[in-house]
């Protein structure tokens, strides 16, 4: 029988052998559990020492901070004005769902029925749009 597992308490009290994939391409075969087969891991992958004592080793020196784009005026721009459009097409795509919701608009009206649904699929693209700009931005004033 195989058993495939993310529980290992479960695996430890239930197999005989564990088939360990440790991501190198390679199978490794364990009597026992998960436990087992960590253990027989961590022994293989045991770190290797240095060739140099700690105290002759240079002391490495933190990389400099990244410095931070000031944006164009008109990425400064859209970073500060497009908050605000989310906001409000936020508030559209909810009034236009808040008409469909009404179960008699296709039978009376199809072509506003039809309307609004584009009018919903065309506002929920440009939010996706906009918040995707107003991320690309934030990640540049933040560095």
């Amino acid at each position: 029988m195989l058993i495939v597992s993310h529980d290992r308490d479960f695996l430890d009290r239930t197999v005989t052998i564990t088939l360990g994939l440790d991501g190198s391409g390679k199978v490794d075969i364990v009597a026992g559990g998960y436990a087992d087969w960590e253990k027989q891991r961590t022994k293989r992958i045991a770190p290797v020492k240095p060739a140099k004592p700690a105290a002759e080793a240079a002391p490495i020196a933190p990389p400099p901070p990244p410095k931070k784009a000031k944006l164009s005026y008109k990425d400064q721009r859209d970073y500060d004005l497009l908050p605000g459009r989310i906001e409000e097409l936020l508030a559209q795509i909810a009034r236009d769902e808040s008409a469909l919701a009404d179960p008699a608009l296709y039978t009376k009206d199809p072509a506003k029925f039809a309307a609004l649904t584009k009018a919903i699929d065309a506002a929920r693209a440009e939010k996706d749009a906009a918040e995707e700009r107003w991320l690309e931005l934030a990640e540049q004033v933040e560095g």
